[in-house]
């Protein structure tokens, strides 16, 4: 048990955090944070080990740093915003956490309710009637704090709500009052209490599984996020070898399967459907679009995950015929060791597949290759050749935050941990933060955001390179400029293939004009360039870069695409 001495509610917040292993507390600050205020200001004066606060002038870039740091470190943080108007400029990001089960302690204050707290003309507009009904279905727990005293039993309660599986952010209110409220001193554990619930494999179910496999002929792996845990990739490279099983990674949020792997079939599943008989969904919540492709009635379908069927979605209508609950890396491990000692006298026919896919990886991916390095004379700029570059300037060793369909897939780390892709929320501006937050939680590691205009308009970019500057996180901003909402021009010649606006190249509500993104980079220090010509995209990366890496400043490249 440890002993806090402090004046006020707010002082044990920042103690107990502390003790939590809470490392930062990003805030956007208004009039409800004062007790927090005086609190930081008297733990710096005493050399207390507070959290440390990091100011986040908007409130995309601020959860965006929270989820980042956690995708860096697997460490989930504190992030406190203004009332309910802060709470509602954090919803999209708050929504991203939520399908991509990052976990984040998202607080907020309250207008005071006393009168003589209100000592300014929005604490009454600000009031609301059900503050976290603006979250309510975006978090996995939500509570509004009554008393000081509650202080540990929430914070507790949080955290074990955050991190149980399926992983997600809570959402707790923090009145002015209750801070701001006398304590003197109470005592606290010193270690958090709870001791997580885990969900193990149903072993009958993978022995199951393992049936399924030896009598497959063309077994189909789809994943979109498995590659959250580097266990479970390690695990599927040892399953697809082993059982010659085809992987595609579809709408990938993670690098979840090397690409130069002969297993690897590319990024749609289209293509095989119609001839796999046995399809093991993994950590994928959309496999395939039903209105796109049809599986044949005799093909099983096998979900696997924490949530293989996706509890939290209203409408989900994918067939499971043996589910399979448990983490993806335990389940593929076990299933990797059932399947040691029964394939022998299957080895010709395993060794005939694993050519077939070899055959069909290498076609599938020369020809990712021929059409990048087929755009090498494009003007305006194509986004293949633009990321081919980057695959061949960066390496495999920088990380890469990617928030744009630029043709980055094919060309990403063959490390684990080394790519992230936009949550399936849908929510732009996700990708600038969440650079941040991963190049805070790895500050010795080369962080690149390749991002759209149009997500980088989203992302407040003046509150994030803001934020690169006064907080030293040098990261390269690639912003692929089609000058154009391209989803929405894609969706419109969807619709109306033969209609006015496809037949005339015109698409009212979509022109994205000017977008001289270098010029707000500088304006923060940092290093801009304009890239037009195909042959200036290689050098231009290799000078941002130095400027990243040895000067330690921000860099931004403005790279004027075509709309392909």
């Amino acid at each position: 048990m440890v002993r806090i001495k402090a004046e006020t509610a707010a002082e044990v917040l920042l103690e107990l955090l502390s003790l939590r292993g809470i490392e930062y507390f990003f805030a956007n600050a208004g009039t409800d944070f004062v007790a927090i205020v005086e609190a930081l200001a008297k733990g710096s004066e005493q050399g207390k080990a507070f959290p440390k606060p990091v100011v986040v002038p908007h409130e995309t870039p601020l959860l965006g740093m929270a989820y980042g740091y956690y995708l860096a470190t697997g460490r989930p943080q504190f992030a406190m915003v203004h009332v309910g108007v802060g709470t509602a400029n954090g919803l999209g990001m708050l929504m991203a956490a939520n399908r991509a089960q990052v976990p984040i302690l998202f607080s907020a204050g309250r207008s005071p309710v006393e009168g003589e707290g209100r000592f300014s003309y929005v604490h009454w507009g600000q009031d609301l009637y059900d503050q976290a009904g603006i979250v309510r279905e975006q978090v996995k727990w939500y509570y509004e704090l009554r008393s000081p005293f509650q202080l540990e039993a929430v914070i507790d309660r949080a955290l074990a709500m955050a991190l149980s599986e399926p992983k997600g952010p809570v959402y707790l209110i923090l009145p002015p009052e209750v801070m701001a409220s006398p304590v003197g001193e109470v005592e606290v554990r010193s270690e958090f209490p709870y001791d997580l619930p885990s969900t193990s494999p149903d072993l009958k179910k993978i022995e199951r599984l393992a049936e399924l496999l030896l009598e497959a002929c063309f077994p189909l792996l789809i994943t979109s996020s498995l590659g959250r845990s580097p266990e479970a990739v390690e695990a599927l490279i040892e399953l697809s070898e082993r059982a010659a099983v085809a992987v595609v990674t579809f709408n990938p949020e993670y690098m979840n399967f090397p690409t130069d792997h002969p297993c690897h079939l590319g990024f749609s599943p289209d293509p095989f459907l119609p001839v796999a008989d046995l399809i093991l969904v993994v950590d994928c919540d959309v496999p395939w679009y039903p209105e796109r492709a049809k599986l044949p009635s005799s093909t099983v379908v096998v979900q696997i995950g924490t949530d293989p069927l996706y509890s939290r979605y209203p409408a989900r209508t994918f067939p499971s015929h043996l589910t399979v609950q448990g983490d993806p890396a335990t389940v593929l491990r076990q299933l990797v060791d059932l399947l040691a000692e029964p394939l022998e006298g299957k080895e010709e026919a395993l060794r005939s597949r694993r050519e077939r896919l070899a055959r069909m990886h290498e076609e599938i991916f020369a020809e990712y290759l021929s059409c990048a390095r087929a755009a090498s004379s494009s003007l305006p700029l194509d986004p293949d050749w633009v990321s081919y570059n980057v695959k061949e300037v960066l390496g495999d060793e920088a990380i890469v935050v990617n928030e744009y369909d630029n043709g980055m897939k094919p060309f990403m780390s063959q490390l684990p941990g080394h790519y992230f892709c936009n949550p399936h929320a849908g929510y732009l501006g996700w990708g600038l933060g969440t650079a941040l937050g991963i190049k805070l939680g790895l500050p010795d590691r080369t962080v690149v955001a390749t991002v759209g205009d149009g997500s980088y308009i989203f992302s407040v970019p003046s509150a994030c390179h803001f934020l690169a500057a006064a907080h030293k996180l040098p990261i390269l901003t690639i912003v692929y400029n089609n000058r154009c909402w391209k989803a929405v021009r894609d969706a419109t010649r969807n619709v109306y293939p033969q209609g006015w606006a496809s037949r005339g190249d015109c698409f009212p509500l979509s022109e994205l004009y000017p977008g001289q993104y270098e010029k707000i980079c500088e304006a923060f220090g940092g290093y801009g360039e304009r890239v037009e010509r195909p042959e200036e995209v290689g050098p231009a990366l290799e000078r941002a870069l130095r400027v990243v890496q040895q000067e330690g400043r921000q860099a931004l490249l403005n790279v004027i695409c075509k709309v392909k």
